[in-house]
């Protein structure tokens, strides 16, 4: 069987250019705050010149005068008043060096400027799904303009974390094989709370367990309602090569249906109500043998996503932590699907994932 490993993305890569590249971080909470610090401890630090940054309220941006300004909370605060048209007029490549916006906001309205961005000859790259799970005719849209104006919009890190899931499926679709399934467990949150489950802890435990280590949400029903997941693997069968819809998937749901609609506080406080249901399912299925994860599937003919069960004893069962699991089938790899497995969440390995996406760029150039 074929077996991909997750990725080492060793922070003391060698420099690839002399030149160096520009990029404009537009959010710096956990991811974007991450991949600052990172690039900062690079042994080739100096091939990165980050020319502004921004958070929900202010802009800073490099100077002459200030040419390397320290880019955090604390210096933003002093930056000027984020105006989004004021931004994008002001982000031109110079130099003929690459400029890179890197997206890490998670903002609709963000994700919304990667046209303008296309075509000022700006590449994007960003960790957010809100871009690549509008409609198709948008997705498209995104690959084609920047197709048109020599640039690359990369968003490996929106499946997997750092995983090489997409540019494995984009690989193998250009190479003129085709993607009949991709199957797995795409989320790390769901990892870590049904393996905590498996250990003896409570539902309500591991959820609160899991929203407090930074896996979950802060309303930790954004990942139980399955969206996270239908959302990958919507972004994973268009990579493939399919066309497809929100309302196309199968999506199930694992929040209580009593706390769908009641405010995040209200759904923290009784989420020990249900903690007996999951205790009596588990033990339940342990006598057979079994146990429980959530999955998504999708192939030519529909994608879902929901719980499964499993033997308590097979490779997806045994997965700790944050890890995932993905399974590739194609024409070539059809009896012997194509695995990748790794950590699939976490803003360590996730501004890792959107690092490695601005190292190709600068490998590749225009």
């Amino acid at each position: 069987m074929s077996n991909i490993s997750a990725l080492s993305r060793k922070l003391s890569v060698p420099a690839v250019k002399s030149k160096k590249t520009d990029l404009f971080i537009a959010g710096i909470g956990a991811v974007g705050g991450t991949l600052i610090r990172q690039i900062n401890n690079l042994s080739d630090a100096n091939s990165f010149n980050i020319i502004g940054a921004c958070n929900s309220s202010r802009t800073l941006w490099a100077t002459n005068d200030v040419p390397n300004p320290k880019f955090n909370s604390l210096t933003l605060s002093n930056g000027e008043v984020k105006n989004w048209e004021q931004i994008i007029k002001k982000l031109e490549p110079s130099d003929g060096r690459e400029l890179i916006f890197v997206d890490a906001t998670g903002d609709h309205k963000v994700a919304g400027l990667y046209l303008k961005l296309f075509e000022k000859s700006i590449h994007v790259v960003t960790p957010s799904k809100i871009a690549n799970t509008r409609k198709q005719i948008y997705f498209d849209k995104l690959q084609k303009t920047a197709d048109e104006h020599d640039v690359k919009f990369l968003y490996e890190t929106n499946v997997g974390a750092g995983l090489p899931v997409i540019r494995t499926v984009r690989d193998l679709v250009k190479s003129g094989d085709e993607i009949t399934e991709v199957s797995g467990v795409l989320s790390g949150t769901m990892t870590y709370i049904f393996s905590q489950l498996d250990a003896g802890h409570d539902f309500s435990e591991a959820v609160l367990n899991a929203r407090q280590l930074g896996y979950a949400e802060p309303d930790p029903r954004d990942d139980l309602s399955g969206e996270d997941v239908a959302r990958k693997m919507m972004i994973l069968s268009r990579v493939s090569g399919y066309t497809v819809e929100r309302e196309d998937l199968d999506v199930e749901p694992i929040t209580p249906k009593e706390l769908i609609d009641v405010d995040s506080s209200t759904f923290l406080e009784r989420l020990p109500e249900f903690d007996s249901t999951w205790k009596e399912k588990l033990a339940e299925l342990k006598k057979e043998g079994k146990t429980i994860r959530y999955l998504g599937k999708m192939n030519k003919d529909h994608i879902t996503v929901g719980l499964r069960e499993l033997d308590i004893d097979s490779p997806v069962a045994r997965l700790q932590g944050t890890n995932n699991i993905i399974q590739i089938r194609t024409r070539r790899y059809n009896h012997q699907p194509l695995i990748i497995q790794g950590p699939g969440a976490g803003k360590e390995v996730t501004s890792a994932g959107v690092l490695a996406d601005i190292r190709q760029i600068m490998r590749n150039g225009r």
